[in-house]
């Protein structure tokens, strides 16, 4: 895996993204599950007993969060952005940034999401750079 430096920018202005007010509900090839020894986070949804490694973002881009290297791994690229050390649910020390869940077509799954809001981010990686954008969907019920 290549490693960058956690310089993570927060896109602020929430319309430039054109987001909709329904997530996209084609997924895209998932990653390989982990491989046993990965030390990657499991979050748990607090009113089931679903556990998983992947947190998604408005495309259904998985994100996983690897333990021992305080690391964000940008899946589909195999990318790691240092920096991320996660709590729980939480996904930063600043805890800017939680894991949320919700059911698509009877699936369950965890979201990137703003802690405030509580509304799903948007997630790109340009240049080797990782951006963070606000939208206004919500996780799915």
């Amino acid at each position: 895996m290549r490693r960058y430096t956690p310089w993570i920018l927060l896109t602020v202005a929430i319309g430039l993204l054109g987001c909709s007010d329904s997530l996209t509900t084609d997924s895209t090839a998932l990653p390989p599950p982990p491989a046993p020894g990965d030390t990657f986070a499991v979050f748990s949804d607090p009113n089931s007993d679903f556990q998983t490694t992947d947190v998604r973002d408005t495309d259904n881009e998985v994100v996983r969060f690897d333990t021992t290297e305080n690391a964000l791994v940008w899946t589909p690229s195999d990318l790691l952005f240092d920096g991320w050390v996660v709590d729980g649910n939480f996904l930063d020390p600043g805890r800017q940034y939680q894991v949320r869940f919700g059911t698509v077509n009877g699936e369950t799954r965890a979201y990137f999401t703003e802690t405030g809001r509580g509304t799903i981010c948007e997630l790109s990686v340009v240049n080797n750079e990782l951006f963070i954008a606000p939208t206004d969907l919500l996780p799915p019920r």
